[in-house]
């Protein structure tokens, strides 16, 4: 019988740790925006007939002890944040760390035994939920062998992502892009950093310097605003010669790098020298001096 659970809560490790845990019971894991509302969660545990609910911090459990007395699926919450207050009426929920202190037990070990041994990629791994065009939210299924083809496919063309990147995360777990590209960094063997708060990402990536992250294009804009933002404080000189640094790059890497073209050689000694020093600066500044790969999806990208 499959056994659908619930991560209801912002990007936390913990919430890989579940993941992954339940994945080699063949258990399914499906998670919810940590924003969502008590009619938005109590919709999702009941159409996917969730069990037990994983919660994040205070927010998430207030809102599933509402939902709980309500959904006649819900068994059980399994509180991630150690610092929730649990309710005085609540007798039934546990706090992660004694959660796992239940698998030292292994009073079930030889069912998770013969499920691991019974799993393969034909198995489902998540139930996504996504809004669609219309009416209520739709689960949408996937395979552990839909992560594998993804794997496989972006092995042949990300040949640079390994063992020496450093991956900030940044968009959600519930959304597919973050979830499958964290995924397969995992699976390079990168090392992952969460990002525990959205508002956080700007000094989160000071502090990390990653080498690659995904994001939506409005993170790039919001990016570039910033730059032409510091671009207009500056002095007249400075201005100048970040507007020109702007331009060659744009001429170099988009007018010729892009179509496959060989720059002429006064563009890139132009480009060599901005690159070493108003582009590298610009690029300390805003912590991306160390950028190897940054994949956007999502939404269209402005043209250039």
């Amino acid at each position: 019988v499959q056994e659908n659970i619930g991560v209801f809560s912002q990007n936390m490790p913990e919430c890989l740790y579940t993941d992954f845990g339940a994945f080699g019971s063949r258990i399914v894991t499906i998670p919810l925006y940590a924003t969502s509302s008590e009619a938005q969660v109590h919709y999702i545990l009941q159409d996917a007939g969730i069990r037990f609910l994983f919660v994040g911090e205070q927010y998430q459990y207030d809102v599933a002890c509402r939902v709980q007395n309500l959904c006649k699926t819900l068994k059980q919450i399994i509180i991630f944040d150690p610092k929730v207050k649990r309710s005085a009426s609540d007798t039934n929920s546990i706090y992660y760390s004694d959660f796992l202190k239940l698998g030292m037990e292994r009073k079930f070990q030889a069912e998770v035994d013969k499920r691991t041994s019974e799993s393969g990629n034909g198995d489902l791994a998540n139930i996504l939920y996504t809004s669609g065009t219309t009416g209520e939210s739709k689960g949408v299924m996937l395979h552990h062998s839909c992560y594998e083809a993804a794997f496989a496919a972006h092995d042949g063309r990300l040949t640079t992502l390994g063992e020496s990147d450093v991956v900030m995360n940044f968009l959600p777990f519930t959304h597919i892009f973050e979830r499958a590209w964290s995924y397969y960094c995992i699976n390079k063997g990168c090392l992952l950093c969460i990002n525990l708060r959205p508002q956080d990402i700007q000094k989160t990536i000071k502090e990390i310097r990653p080498t690659a992250m995904c994001s939506v294009p409005r993170f790039w804009e919001k990016v570039y605003a910033g730059v032409q933002e510091k671009i207009r404080q500056s002095n007249p000189v400075q201005r100048k010669l970040l507007h020109e640094a702007l331009q060659v790059g744009k001429a170099y890497n988009v007018h010729y790098k892009m179509r496959g073209l060989i720059p002429p050689v006064s563009l890139r000694l132009r480009y060599a020298f901005f690159e070493k020093t108003v582009i590298a600066l610009l690029k300390r500044t805003l912590g991306f001096e160390n950028a190897n790969f940054f994949p956007t999806a999502g939404a269209a990208i402005p043209p250039v």
